[in-house]
Order: C-alpha cells, then structure tokens, then sequence
C-alpha cells in the first residue's frame, strides 16, 4: 500500500484577511502620511509632520494631487483621493481589522496554518498599533486635519 503525505491545512480564510488588512494598511498610509508628507512639501515646513495643523500646513485638498494637474484623468487624483477617504474612517477600520483578524487567529491556530498564523500576528498587531497611535493626541490632531 502507498502512503500519501498530508500536506497541512490552509487557512484561506485566515489568508483572505491578512491580505485584506494589508491592503487596507497600505492605503491608509497613503491617505494619511502620505497626504501629509506632499502638504508639507508644498508648505515647505518639514516640522509640520510632527505637528500637523491647518494653521501650519493649510488645507489638505489643496496639496493633491503631488504631481501633475488636478484633474479627473490623473490618477494620482484618484489614488491619493480615495486613499484619504479610506484614512478619514480610520477609528471604525482599525476596529474592524483588529477584530477580523483576531477572529482569523483563532480559526488559523485550530487549523495549523502557521505561516497565515505568523502573518495575522503581524498585520493584526500593526493595526493594533495604528489604533493606538489614532487614539494619541498626535493621531486625533492628524485626524482632524484630514478631516479639514
């Protein structure tokens, strides 16, 4: 008789979220500090970044797109432009990717999956950190900024 090797159980469920807190990491960043970064060139007031004020900076719309004209075919109009609507929701998106993945923590380690396991670790702790870091002073000054 042949003996088959099992090979062990993945998680796509487990990697489904990990991909999606991954994307959605990378957006906010651009909507966040990446608008914030463009707003600081254009000011040219570098310290701004650690102290993001609508005094300092200006109008966040104002310094999209960072390159090219402000128009509907540009795409980084596009890109930036949703990627700062996805980063003004950032309270109820660090939740819900806090608790999906915390969800898909638990389904990955029943299932064996260490490498989704490792992942989810990672992309949930970061959003956990992101969460935190939108809850500090810092983070509700660059949210209201954004929001501006």
């Amino acid at each position: 008789m042949s003996r088959q090797d099992q090979a062990p159980a993945a998680s796509f469920g487990g990697r489904v979220v990990v991909s999606a807190q991954l994307l959605m990491l990378a957006v906010y960043l651009i909507g966040s500090f990446g608008v914030l970064l463009v707003a600081a060139l254009h000011a040219g007031d570098f310290p701004a970044v650690l102290d993001p004020r609508l005094e300092r900076l200006g109008d966040p719309k104002d310094s999209l797109p960072p390159a090219g004209p402000d128009s509907v075919w540009n795409p980084l109009v596009w890109v930036f432009g949703i990627s700062r609507v996805v980063a003004m929701f950032v309270y109820p998106l660090a939740s819900v990717t806090v608790v999906l993945g915390v969800a898909a923590l638990i389904r990955t380690w029943r299932t064996g999956d260490r490498k989704a396991f490792g992942w989810l670790v990672v992309s949930t702790g970061v959003w956990f950190a992101v969460a935190a870091l939108a809850l500090t002073p810092y983070g509700t000054q660059l949210h209201g900024w954004l929001l501006d």
